[in-house]
């Protein structure tokens, strides 16, 4: 099929110079951004439901040049123009460089298709920029989708906008030559390149002026542009680097062939697909083919093919791919790019199914690139000299380099200058680097691998090439230099890193202080003449990344900044109004600048660890989403250096001396150490936020590090296990998080089997670890009866802050396994509920510990809203069942308010849930009605035992455990006449520890009078399956889909204490406005609060919108 006895000229041709040729503007920018990309890759993005599809848009995104949908196939998907999913879906697409196909297929005529194209719910032509058509009904359905197009085109309104920009232009490329490495995707970048017109413009890069440059720029652009939208969320406004944004006109691509078996496309259909597209070209950009279909000297079109998939990882990369039962035929890349003359392939499967879909989809656009370039004749086979013959014969020489490094030069080699040349310092020092990696990863038991086996004690082998700097990157000296001056003085630097190190260093562990002490001195003895001469090329890896770290640790320590000590850090302000906020964006960006110049090659653990505390600041200053992103890369560039793997630990050799076999074994355990707290937050931000974790845990096998006293010489102490009457320390605290963190593994793995798994026993047997887990929490780490022999140690004095963090650990996981069945269970729903309580409990302990200051934990935000949601919605679907436990959950309930009043002040995602947290109270209380007042008289008597609020200054005014169930038994006896004729469900529930039977308890159909439906101001149909509703993440839902609190008119909440009635409030002691009671007072206005964000018709939020709050 895809033999052709003569190529047409495109086949050899590069997108470059067919970009020249093609008629459509479009056309023309998709073939500059596979070039600026090195990627000619199309996912096909078959998913069910809007989350899944943001997610993998930004996951993908860097890897794809064209992201194709199916908008019908997916659930939830919001139709607003400006704040939808194709809006937010526009957005990431600005950000990574890639455009948006829907995959529609239109075959109707031609008015139908016009409606379908600009009218009805979706508007696909708003937010596509490409669409595809059917050609059964003929030439009339493209004619017709291309007067749709240039009617749309000709309505969008135009207003002049002008720029000014007053700046010093620099060169992007770290390379002098002007050269990036052939197979690396193109990163994005905050800085908008300038716009270019598509013809008639020189679109090759230029190097940076040292002019400074005043530009004043207007443009014609849309008013109602998604590229100016003032409704676009803060940092959705970010655009790829490198290239222009897309023009308007949209494209058409024409459905010519297909890879599904037994098709009815013959040739005569794909000719007159063929013929339709050539009367068209200024719309039609190509086909959807099997091979390219260019035959006449004139046809420019492009050529996407679908079908296309790898063999497994490791075996032969053109083998046979099986199809699958409905009738799908596979095709490799290198067949369809390199035989076929496809110029993009599509993949949907491939990638989805895959383990690690980023991963997986970077493994794809390399091939097909690869395919490409083999196409036009750019890639040879390389004969490994230096410089090898292919650099030779391209005329770039001076850039040859291999994939892990740039071997140097022979003396007086071609390309290369001559010592004393005007590019060449005065003076070059080098650092001796391990042999070249040869495009092999320098961790898995490859070619490379069986290598440095053979170096044995690290000396490289005679007539391998050694990877030594050249000294000559004057770019990313200069730009290195820069971005450190901004560092502040030694003595600001020390007292920062003082914070950091005792108010959050301890609550993870993953920095070792005496570590840092030896890298701070060596960095700030380094001679200036080796960064001005050599740059940051002639350190060793680990100080070479060390003012990244450095950057990041200030950041987070100006957030934690106690009061009273501000005034010390005024003068690292550099204007008038900065905060001490704004100061630490600057050193955090600063940190990521630096880690950017360095790039991923010679990476050290020092860069993984700059990475982790970045994600660290961004969930501090509520940036979620991009502290997950940013976890993911910290995951990735620890497995690139072996991180992950036992056997790339150093080891001690034979020859060495004891303070070296030391050290060598020291660092193993900080290696181990790092891995194990990558791994804790890879898990839970996973099940807090229902995202996909980024490791694949069947596949570890990694040894622990040794719980051991921390030395502060590690060359002369050895490693040995801390005994029982030993003071625990931060690695303990560390180790018993993991310990209480991967359970997840199997509680996410088992939430993919829904809410009715195969077999409940596994619900049964995780629960009783758990509590097995609970039971095992050593005494120095116990909320109940703890040991605090130690507590008044100099190096323990964390140890009472870390004692309701671990409970509230196990109780989250108790919690997130229940999650997917508490309504299909009333079991879960119980276990749920009390695993929710004692998190709250714990987070009342938590926070009367501490300062404002340190109000922007994130565990103080999760633990709390989590646990509240969870316990609410419980209540307000099932309102008749756990009376008892009423009065705690009530005044729970009211301490978690004014706690969020209080941390909104410093915690941006406390501000941004406390009008959720008020209006699913509105719900709480009107769903369990007269109970909730009668519920609030036997509080009253009970005050003694809730008298504690959870702003309490000092541990005497805290409940403990005890105390709180002494108060629900008294409460449930005194409730005995609320009691009588509730659910039976509840006689069915087992006391709290014991087995959670799989056969018990399952949620009767919604016409029993168990639950909120049979309310008679709350009504569904009679047959609603309870087990539709999605399990509950309102973490993620904050994060990702924007949930929010709005009044009736849907406008969204800022809340305020007026905000939730009619008249002005005065707050109370639990922290509610006065006249803020569900029955209302006489005059008081009631308001229709709902949620409103991105979600689906099968969430919680949705249901909930349902119920009336007046």
């Amino acid at each position: 099929m895809c033999a052709a006895p003569e190529r047409h000229p495109t086949f050899r041709a590069s997108f470059a110079e067919r970009a020249n040729h093609v008629p459509h503007p479009l056309s023309n920018y998709l073939l500059r951004l596979m070039e600026l990309k090195k990627s000619n890759l199309c996912l096909s993005a078959d998913v069910t439901s809007a989350r899944e599809l943001i997610a993998l848009a930004d996951q993908i995104g860097p890897s794809i040049v064209i992201l194709k949908t199916h908008y019908d196939l997916v659930a939830g998907w919001d139709y607003h123009p400006q704040t939808g999913t194709g809006a937010k879906l526009g957005a990431i697409a600005r950000k990574h460089g890639f455009l948006i196909f829907e995959d529609r297929k239109f075959g109707d005529i031609g008015s139908t298709v016009q409606s379908q194209y600009t009218a009805g719910t979706a508007r696909i032509i708003d937010w596509a920029h490409i669409v595809n058509v059917n050609m059964i009904p003929g030439k009339a359905a493209v004619t017709a989708l291309l007067e749709a197009a240039a009617r749309w085109r000709s309505r969008v309104n135009y207003e002049v906008r002008t720029s000014v920009s007053v700046g010093t232009p620099v060169s992007d490329s770290f390379d002098e030559n002007g050269e990036e490495g052939e197979d690396q995707p193109a990163p994005s970048s905050k800085e908008p390149p300038p716009s270019t017109s598509y013809r008639g413009t020189d679109h090759s890069g230029r190097k940076g002026s040292i002019v400074s440059i005043t530009t004043l720029t207007q443009s014609f652009e849309p008013v109602d542009s998604p590229r100016f939208a003032t409704a676009i969320a803060e940092g959705d406004e970010l655009v790829y680097a490198g290239i222009e944004e897309p023009p308007w006109e949209r494209g058409l691509l024409i459905l010519a062939q297909m890879s599904s078996a037994g098709n009815f496309m013959n040739k005569e259909y794909t000719q007159a697909c063929v013929e339709a597209a050539r009367e068209h070209k200024g719309f039609v950009m190509g086909f959807v083919s099997q091979e390219a279909l260019n035959t006449e000297p004139t046809d420019t079109f492009i050529s996407m093919t679908p079908g296309c998939q790898l063999p497994p990882e490791g075996d032969e990369e053109n083998g046979a791919v099986a199809g699958d039962d409905l009738g799908q035929q596979y095709n490799t890349p290198a067949r369809l790019v390199g035989d076929c003359g496809s110029d993009i392939i599509i993949v949907g499967r491939g990638i989805l199914k895959a383990a690690s879909p980023q991963a997986e989809a970077e493994r794809y656009r390399r091939k097909a690139w690869k395919a490409y370039l083999k196409r036009i004749g750019q890639q040879t086979e390389c004969d490994r000299k230096m410089p090898c013959t292919n650099c030779v014969s391209r005329n770039k020489a001076a850039a040859c380099r291999y994939e892990a490094g740039a071997p140097p030069a022979k003396p007086g080699g071609k390309g290369f200058p001559p010592n004393g040349s005007d590019h060449a310092p005065d003076t070059v020092e080098t650092v001796p680097i391990k042999t070249a990696d040869f495009g092999y990863t320098p961790n898995s038991t490859s070619t490379l691998g069986i290598l440095r086996k053979i170096e044995g004690d690290g000396e490289p082998l005679e007539g391998m090439p050694s990877d030594n700097f050249d000294g000559d990157h004057y770019g990313i000296r200069e730009r290195y230099k820069a971005l450190v001056r901004q560092l502040p003085a030694r003595t600001y630097v020390e007292k920062l890193a003082d914070i950091y190190l005792r108010d959050i260093n301890w609550q993870y562990f993953s920095i070792d202080e005496p570590i840092f002490r030896e890298l701070m001195d060596r960095w700030y003895n380094t001679p200036f003449n080796v960064l001005s001469n050599s740059g940051p090329q002639a350190l060793d890896p680990m100080l070479r990344a060390f003012p990244a770290l450095l950057f990041q640790m200030l950041a987070s320590a100006l957030l934690y900044l106690p009061e009273g000590v501000g005034e010390t850090f005024e003068s690292l302000k550099y204007t008038g109004n900065m905060t001490f906020d704004d100061l630490a964006f600057d050193y955090s960006e600063s940190g990521i600048s630096i880690s950017s110049i360095l790039g991923k090659r010679q990476m050290s653990i020092i860069t993984v660890l700059a990475g982790w505390v970045r994600a660290c600041f961004l969930k501090y200053t509520g940036m979620v989403t991009e502290a997950w992103h940013q976890i993911g890369t910290c995951i990735r560039d620890a497995q690139e250096i072996g991180l992950h793997r036992d056997q790339m630990d150093p080891q001690p050799g034979p020859d060495d001396s004891t303070e070296d076999a030391l050290e060598k074994m020291w660092m193993a355990q900080s290696r181990r150490r790092i891995w194990m707290i990558l791994l804790g937050w890879d898990l839970h931000t996973g099940a807090v936020l229902g995202r996909p974790t980024s490791v694949d845990y069947r596949l570890m096998s990694r040894s622990l590090p040794v719980d051991s006293i921390i030395p502060k010489d590690r060359k002369r102490s050895p490693i040995v296990p801390r005994g029982e009457d030993d003071p625990p320390t931060p690695l303990t605290r560390a180790m018993w998080s993991w310990e209480c963190l991967k359970s997840l593994r199997d509680i996410l793995n088992l939430e993919k089997e829904g809410p009715f798994p195969k077999d409940f026993s596994k619900v049964e047997n995780i629960h009783r670890d758990l509590l097995n887990l609970r039971a095992r929490i050593p005494a120095p780490f116990r909320l109940e009866t703890p040991d605090t022999r130690f507590d008044n140690l100099p190096g323990c004095w964390w140890l009472p802050y870390t004692r309701p963090i671990l409970p509230q650990l196990v109780s989250f996981n108790i919690m997130a396994l229940h999650r997917p069945y508490v309504f299909t269970r009333a079991i879960s729903r119980r276990e749920a509920l009390q695993a929710s309580l004692d998190m709250l409990e714990a987070q009342k302990l938590y926070f009367a510990m501490l300062k404002p200051h340190q109000h922007r934990t994130f565990t103080l935000f999760f633990g709390t809203f989590d646990a509240t949601i969870m316990i609410a919605s419980i209540y307000i679907l099932f309102p008749k069942e756990h009376l008892e436990l009423l009065p705690k959950v009530k005044q729970h309930f009211e301490w978690a308010i004014e706690r969020f009043e209080m941390m909104a002040v410093r915690n941006r995602l406390a501000q941004a849930a406390l009008g959720v947290l008020h209006a699913i109270n509105i719900r709480f209380k009107k769903s369990v009605g007269c109970n909730y007042q009668a519920m609030s008289g036997a509080s009253e008597a009970c005050s003694t035992c809730t008298s504690g609020s959870g702003t309490a200054g000092s541990s005497s005014d805290i409940q403990t455990p005890n105390s709180v169930s002494e108060h629900s038994s008294s409460s449930s006896q005194s409730l005995g006449l609320l009691n009588a004729g509730t659910s039976s469900t509840l006689a069915t529930i087992p006391e709290r520890g014991a087995s959670v039977s799989s056969g018990a308890g399952l949620t009767p159909a919604s016409g029993s009078d168990n639950n909120v439906f049979a309310n008679a101001d709350w009504s569904l149909p009679t047959d609603f399956d309870f087990s539709t509703i999605m399990p509950i993440y309102p973490m993620g839902d904050v994060a990702y889909n924007d949930l929010v609190a709005v009044p009736g008119d849907g406008t969204s909440m800022t809340w305020s204490p007026e905000t939730f009635t009619g008249t002005a409030a005065v707050p109370m002691g639990n922290g509610l406005p006065a006249n803020h009671a569900l029955t209302g007072a006489a005059g008081e206005e009631q308001t229709l609060w709902q949620f409103g964000g991105e979600f689906g018709n099968d969430t919680l939020w949705n249901i909930l919108n349902q119920f009336p709050t007046y």
